[in-house]
């Protein structure tokens, strides 16, 4: 049996479709835990509705604590042979279940099933992520692979994977209820490094639908932690590679993400309501000229245009907007021919 978990709140407008996709499995054997953390729109309601009309349906009504609370608590009450998750505003394909679950059975030796997703936006549907051009169903690969499958976003989020219940209980892996962002990809790293066994599996059908939606997005909310976040992300991250052996390739692909992290800190600082231009750029400039700053940026592998590469090695953010500001122009003269 498979236990999958909803955390739902305020989410009336979208749960009805969410649960329906569920109900609508081919495979049965699962339980629908509902984890109504604190609505106030009606979603619990509706969530009790749900379970009265399916026997595979429970629901958990608990305080607003945010969704690592609410899966923490769903996981504290999963009893199947396997958890998975699905956010209440996206929607999974019917042979979602059916197709994981079989692919577990014909890995025993595998720790980790996971799948493609499709991001939709609107009714239209997107490109897979990843974008496999392989005629394979199934595809394998080993620990030593991580960084490659972290660089196409296939480990970032917990709701296109199948894991192991005894796994997960027995290490009592949990999200930790004190990040807002990245909580997702320690859950990951800390059941993979829990899992004894370094095979995963992906299904290269997208069977998840990740629903974009209007919500502020990291690239236009202000984050005061960010920084903090993504030190934490990257230390924990780099340790576990530490610990796992990876070859020096795949934690090259570790530091060009961090200095693509680090480019999202600097944009971020900019949106700061409580600080002057000025006072941005000088923040921006100070970290530009830190050790840690220039780290990521001699150790980053990927191709930067050459005129932000001159401009972040200046250690003046004002040469960054300058750089921001030539490319515009540029665009612009292109688009008037």
């Amino acid at each position: 049996m498979v236990s999958i978990i909803v955390p739902a709140y305020n989410c009336i407008k979208s749960l009805e479709c969410c649960v329906g996709s569920i109900r609508q499995q081919t495979y049965t054997s699962f339980e629908l835990i509902l984890v109504d953390d604190g609505s106030a729109d009606g979603s619990g309601e509706l969530c009790d509705k749900f379970a009265a009309e399916d026997d595979h349906i429970r629901v958990i009504h608990k305080p607003n604590g945010g969704v690592s609370s609410a899966r923490n608590a769903g996981i504290d009450a999963a009893t199947g042979e396997y958890i998975t998750f699905c956010d209440s505003d996206d929607y999974l394909e019917p042979d979602y279940l059916e197709t994981l679950v079989q692919a577990a059975e014909a890995n025993p030796d595998c720790g980790h099933i996971w799948c493609c997703f499709q991001t939709v936006t609107g009714y239209q549907k997107e490109n897979a992520a990843p974008n496999y051009t392989s005629t394979k169903s199934l595809l394998c690969y080993t620990l030593q692979d991580y960084m490659s499958l972290h660089e196409m976003w296939l480990d970032a989020e917990p709701w296109n994977k199948l894991y192991r219940t005894d796994i997960v209980q027995t290490a009592k892996v949990r999200f930790p209820e004190d990040l807002s962002l990245g909580e997702d990809w320690l859950f990951n790293l800390a059941y993979i490094d829990a899992s004894a066994n370094e095979k995963i599996v992906v299904v290269t059908e997208p069977l998840y639908n990740y629903i974009r939606g209007n919500d502020e997005s990291l690239d236009s909310k202000y984050r005061k932690d960010l920084l903090d976040i993504y030190r934490r992300l990257n230390d924990t991250c780099l340790s576990y590679l530490r610990k796992w052996k990876l070859p020096a390739e795949q934690i090259e692909i570790f530091y060009n993400s961090r200095f693509y992290l680090y480019e999202k800190v600097l944009r971020n600082t900019m949106r700061a309501p409580d600080k002057t231009k000025r006072e941005k750029i000088k923040w921006n400039s100070t970290f530009m000229q830190s050790d840690e700053f220039k780290e990521s940026l001699q150790a980053r592998k990927c191709f930067i245009h050459p005129l932000y590469l001159f401009a972040y090695r200046s250690g003046n953010f004002n040469n960054v907007l300058l750089a921001d500001w030539m490319v515009a122009v540029k665009r612009a003269l292109i688009h008037r021919r």
